[in-house]
């Protein structure tokens, strides 16, 4: 749906059950819409190391905090971080790309044949803290890119 006149396209978040549990259309008139965007600056002493977002419903908090993980914890590489095997928990079931599966006893678990877009879009610009030198990273999840002027 576009607004008339404008151009601008809405977003279909209104069917997002997480976000509307009670299906299309069944948002009360007047109230706020709701939203999973988390846009995320990661600070390390003052200075701003990395800045990302995601797109995916319920799976932006899960893909953020993946590529923050894979950067901070790992040490990977802006883009490997991006990349790398994502999983998911809700409602009980655990779903997980190759190469993300791990113990997982007791619980469900939805194994994906490749990446898949269900794990979100996440994308993501890294400032080196020492150099200031810039590094992106597109998820090619979702059709993700970079370019560099």
């Amino acid at each position: 749906m576009f607004v008339p006149g404008t151009g601008i396209h809405l977003n279909n978040m209104m069917g997002e059950e997480d976000l509307s549990p009670l299906g299309f259309f069944t948002h009360p008139p007047g109230r706020r819409l709701p939203s999973m965007m988390a846009p995320t600056v990661v600070k390390r002493d003052g200075e701003v190391m990395l800045a990302l977002g995601s797109a995916g419903s319920n799976r932006i908090r899960s893909a953020i905090l993946q590529v923050i993980l894979g950067v901070i914890d790992r040490g990977l590489d802006l883009r490997a971080a991006v990349e790398a095997p994502r999983v998911h928990w809700e409602d009980g079931v655990v779903y997980a790309e190759p190469g993300a599966e791990g113990e997982s006893e007791g619980w469900e678990v939805a194994h994906f044949p490749d990446l898949n877009v269900f794990f979100g879009g996440a994308q993501a610009v890294r400032r080196d803290p020492a150099t200031g030198e810039l590094a992106g990273a597109g998820d090619p999840r979702r059709g993700g890119a970079v370019v560099m002027a």
